[in-house]
């Protein structure tokens, strides 16, 4: 089953119980925070629209072992916060990371589903999202590589993705892996294996 538009728009103006990943205190924080008010009315069916905030290149090699792993340094190539009109010219082949405005708010017993949205897919950029666990609370960040064959303009703030939020039954256990925020890469640096 998975929650409706008017579930989702309860979840974002009342809040839902997280768990702080610093603390361990429960609070209440919107479902969906930084979202905007036409985004909140334009939900349909059962996803609510995510925009994009930032864009990252990925720069070197990866280590991806059994006892320890690296993931590529990146560099910042365009943020919302910085150009919030900015526009990106993708080129073919080209592959980058893409971070979302909105930061989600899992609660305990609801995991979430990415999908980009169709006119990405259209114009040759599909995006590799994933699950997104009980008790992420962060930004969303996902992988592009253009396919098609010619450049795509893309601006900060186009809605790239769509999220479905999905109840759990039984009891999760909560996301305790090191994306928890807005944590693009480990950057070059080692950290703990999954």
């Amino acid at each position: 089953m998975v929650f409706g538009a008017d579930r989702i728009v309860s979840m974002i103006r009342c809040g839902v119980e997280v768990e702080d990943a610093v603390s361990g205190q429960i609070t209440t924080r919107p479902l969906i925070e930084h979202i905007g008010i036409d985004q909140i009315e334009q939900i349909e069916g059962t996803t609510a629209d995510l925009r994009l905030g930032a864009i990252y290149r990925p720069q070197g090699r990866a280590s991806l072992m059994r006892g320890k792993r690296i993931t590529p340094r990146i560099e910042k190539v365009m943020d919302v916060e910085e150009t919030p009109d900015g526009v990106y010219l993708v080129s073919g082949g080209e592959y980058l990371l893409f971070q979302t405005i909105e930061q989600v708010n899992m609660p305990r017993d609801v995991f979430a589903y990415i999908r980009p949205r169709t006119t990405l897919i259209r114009s040759g950029i599909p995006l590799e999202t994933a699950f997104i666990s009980p008790n992420y609370q962060g930004r969303l960040t996902v992988g592009m590589k253009h396919q098609g064959p010619a450049e795509v303009e893309i601006q900060m703030g186009f809605r790239i993705l769509c999220i479905a939020f999905y109840p759990i039954d039984g009891r999760a256990v909560p996301y305790r892996g090191i994306w928890q925020g807005d944590r693009v890469s480990t950057n070059g640096e080692e950290e703990r294996p999954f």
